[in-house]
């Protein structure tokens, strides 16, 4: 597979990202899909995982939000917020299937920029227990605001731009309208980047300022388990959906395991700030 290049992606995965390049590209093999007025609904079952997803997440934050002695809880619930929005757009973006080629266009672009800004979010998020602004601030929550805007608007166009060919820079040429190195590093390799800096920022600060590795099994789980949705999403979504007769994709396994992933980041966080007590305020304050 050439850098850039979504053809073998796209014919293996049902990657919301794939509908920048137009004609709601789906993958050889996906789930049976029924008519939903003048669109098709192709996965019932990402469709409910996402929705008993999206549930956990509202919980978790309404939990995060009242731990109110631990350091980072606005910017949990923030981020909590935000793999929310990315649920209820992989509702629309990965499952329903319009039939308006424009309008899968920009399901696509905005799923594609949601996506990328979440894991933005993420690194933000790795660097408040440094205190660099203190948690919970105004300050802090508009830098994240702020910044994952930026990102989400910059991203959006760049998707925007392959998708519609809005400077004639970006949009794939007709003879290989699958090949987008900007998208393909943007989407693929900056999570990637992200997951990186996030991981050792928190080891830094759990092995060297907190002296504790409990939590680390935590942040061990959260990786694992990203790691085989991806597995499951990007090399074994085809195989998957045709030994099911077409019953089920990786779609399915990927939300499942990324919201255990995010599940076991707050987990951590959790694990290593404090609630009501007066011994764990101020944990990260060095």
């Amino acid at each position: 597979m050439r850098y850039g290049d979504f053809a073998s992606l796209c014919e293996r995965s049902p990657l919301p990202v794939c509908r920048v390049f137009g004609d709601a590209v789906l993958p050889t093999c996906y789930p049976n899909s029924y008519a939903a007025g003048s669109s098709r609904f192709v996965n019932i079952p990402d469709f409910v995982i996402s929705i008993i997803a999206f549930l956990l997440m509202v919980y978790m934050g309404f939990r995060a939000n009242r731990k109110l002695a631990a350091v980072g809880r606005r910017e949990m619930a923030l981020l909590l917020s935000l793999f929310c929005i990315t649920l209820v757009l992989n509702l629309a973006g990965a499952d329903f299937i319009f039939s308006s080629s424009k309008a899968n266009k920009w399901l696509g672009v905005v799923n594609t920029a949601l996506e990328v800004s979440f894991f933005w979010a993420l690194i933000l998020f790795g660097f408040v227990g440094f205190q660099i602004l203190d948690d919970g601030s105004f300050a802090s929550i508009l830098a994240i605001i702020v910044s994952t805007a930026v990102i989400f608007i910059s991203i959006g166009y760049i998707a925007a731009d392959t998708a519609f060919g809005i400077s004639s820079g970006l949009k794939p040429k007709a003879s290989d309208p699958l090949y987008s190195p900007g998208l393909f590093t943007v989407y693929l390799v900056f999570p990637l980047v992200a997951i990186v800096v996030y991981m050792i920022t928190q080891c830094i600060i759990v092995v060297k300022f907190l002296a504790v590795r409990l939590p680390m099994l935590w942040l061990l789980a959260s990786l694992v388990s990203f790691a085989v949705a991806q597995v499951l999403m990007f090399v074994a979504s085809k195989k998957i959906c045709t030994g099911t007769d077409n019953r089920i994709d990786g779609a399915f396994f990927a939300t499942l395991l990324d919201t255990v992933a995010v599940f076991c980041i707050y987990g951590f966080w959790s694990s290593i700030t404090g609630d009501d007590s007066e011994e764990y305020a101020g944990m990260y304050k060095f």
